[in-house]
């Protein structure tokens, strides 16, 4: 059976807005990494690696775990 999500770690680039940033993927591909409205503001330095899950029928959007 095929997993519907996928979790792996990002590279923040920058900070978009409040609760997304610019991340890139292991394999270079940039995607947008948020945190969901619920959840406590954090900051994220660019440079930091951060664990992700992505679904895989969207890979441009990265929920992240932290």
């Amino acid at each position: 059976m095929i997993p519907e999500t996928v979790e792996t770690t990002v590279i923040i680039q920058s900070q978009h807005c409040p609760r997304t940033w610019h991340a890139s993927l292991p394999n270079g591909h940039v995607v947008i990494a948020f945190r969901p409205e619920e959840a406590e503001l954090i900051t994220l330095e660019p440079g930091i690696q951060a664990p992700v899950r992505l679904t895989v029928s969207d890979f441009s959007r990265a929920l992240l775990l932290v």
